[in-house]
Parts: C-alpha cells; sequence; structure tokens
C-alpha cells in the first residue's frame, strides 16, 4: 500500500458528517413556497441564507429527476467527495452529494454544498480519480460562490417577483418553482467560471492525493462522444468546448509541474459503481 493511498483510505474512513441525499430530509412542500426566500438572494447571502436557498433548488432536483436509493452508491459517491472537501478552502459547510436518476450526463452544484451527479455521468467515468475530479470541479463553483454571483448578475430579484405573482394563481405552484430552480441550474454558468472551476478543481483532487489528470480524462472521454448524444445535449449546452477546457486544464498542469501522478483506484470504483 502506497502512503498516497493510505492518505485516501484513512481519509474516506475518517470523513465525518456524510450525508446522504435522502427525499424524506429534503422539504419539498416547503420549496414551493420559497419564492420569497430567492428574491432576497439578490443581496449578500449569509452562510445560512445560501444554505437554504440550495436547498430548496437539491428538493427541486430531486423531486424532477429522482434519486439513485443505492445506499453504498451513495455512501460512496459521499465519501469521496467528502475526502475532496476536507481540503478545499470552505470546509465548513455542510456538503452533500446526491446522485439524479438519469441518464442525461450531467453534474450540478447548487448553493450552499448541495452537489448531484447523475447516473448516466457515473456510468461514463472509469476510475475513481475521474469521479474525484468531477466532484472537485463541482465543489470549486460552491467555494467560489459562482451560483450565488449568477443569481446577483440576473437581478433575481426581478424573476423572484414574477415567480411570486405566477405561483398566487393557485395553479401549478410546484411545476413553477421546480422549473426556476432547475434553470437556475441548467441555464449554465459563465464561460469563465467554468474554466476557473476546471483548474482550480483539477488542483483540488491533486492535493487530496489522486492523479492530477482524473478530470481532464473524464472531459476528454465525452469529447469524443458524438454531439448528437442525446444524452451530452444539455452537458455541451452549459459548458465551455471541450477543448477550451482541456487547454486551460493543461495550463494549470504545466504551471505546477503536475503529470499524470496520484492514485487512479480504477479497482475500487469498479467494486463500488458497478457498470450495469
Amino acid at each position: 500500500m502506497t502512503k498516497t493511498w493510505q492518505t485516501l483510505a484513512l481519509c474516506l474512513l475518517s470523513c465525518r458528517l456524510v450525508q446522504a441525499f435522502d427525499l424524506n430530509d429534503l422539504d419539498i412542500e416547503k420549496a414551493v413556497s420559497g419564492g420569497s426566500k430567492l428574491a432576497k438572494a439578490v443581496g449578500g447571502l449569509s452562510d445560512e441564507d445560501e444554505i437554504a436557498v440550495g436547498r430548496e433548488v437539491a428538493a427541486n432536483l430531486a423531486a424532477r429527476f429522482g434519486l439513485v436509493e443505492d445506499s453504498a452508491k451513495v455512501r460512496y459517491v459521499n465519501l469521496v467527495g467528502q475526502a475532496v472537501v476536507r481540503h478545499c478552502d470552505r470546509n465548513k459547510l455542510p456538503y452533500h452529494f446526491g446522485i439524479l436518476h438519469t441518464s442525461e450526463i450531467n453534474a450540478l452544484a447548487a448553493p450552499g454544498g448541495y452537489i448531484f451527479v447523475t447516473q448516466g455521468l457515473l456510468e461514463s467515468l472509469k476510475d475513481e480519480s475521474q469521479l474525484a475530479g468531477v466532484l472537485a470541479h463541482e465543489i470549486t463553483h460552491v467555494v467560489r460562490q459562482h451560483v450565488v454571483k449568477a443569481i446577483r448578475q440576473a437581478n433575481l430579484l426581478e424573476a423572484g417577483q414574477d415567480l411570486a405573482a405566477a405561483t398566487g394563481n393557485g395553479t401549478d405552484k410546484y411545476g413553477q418553482l421546480s422549473d426556476f430552480s432547475i434553470n437556475l441550474l441548467s441555464k449554465g454558468l459563465s464561460r469563465d467560471d467554468e474554466l476557473e472551476a476546471d483548474k482550480e478543481g483539477t488542483l483540488l483532487a491533486a492535493k487530496v492525493g489522486y492523479d492530477a489528470l482524473g478530470l481532464r480524462q473524464s472531459i476528454e472521454a465525452l469529447a469524443v462522444k458524438q454531439q448528437a448524444d442525446l444524452f451530452l445535449a444539455r452537458f455541451n449546452k452549459t459548458h465551455p468546448p471541450s477543448a477550451d477546457r482541456l487547454k486551460a486544464i493543461d495550463k494549470v498542469l504545466a504551471s505546477q509541474h503536475l503529470s499524470s501522478s496520484g492514485e487512479h483506484l480504477a479497482d475500487r470504483f469498479a467494486r463500488s459503481l458497478p457498470k450495469k
């Protein structure tokens, strides 16, 4: 057992507050009445407010797509995610990791540390270093508060007021808020935010002890898929071109003198997330 692998194993075993997503733990009815809270998000957000907003967004995503309930798979994703969280700059937030029950290939980070990967994305990954790289990318979105910044830039106060008016007529209240919350993430963050998450996520995963090329390899693998692939449609719309992402990652790898080093842990990944 290498020293790096020992460090990763100990980190996974000692991670506390591993909180798997559970529909019973997400107050979906509360999310329906969340317009006023979302409207307040245009100003400065405390951690408590950010977590409250993220929880409502997570409830809507969970209700829209459904959640994978395989406890072993969910626990594994949470353990890898929490191992990465321990090394990030905002590790006091109570991060949660869940798996959306969809073949669509995507990953989403709601404010306050609510992070989802799709079943389709997990099927596309090859080892734990790639999973860690993807989660590190999403964790960086939370650390840098990219969604909170997008909320301010989009003038959510006005959108929130419109939403409140729309849901006040007593028709399809859940659909209105669900569409609004999901669109907040699915429309895509800015190119600069995505590239920042790629660069800092690469460094973050490497800091844990994973192969520094994990995220790069996952992006490269998706790039070779057919552009007409329906499962990749939303991913392609919400992220910069793969060539730009790979170039940005290569630049940070070169600047930090990182190469293919660190752990892949392909066997553990295959045991924990067996392919269909």
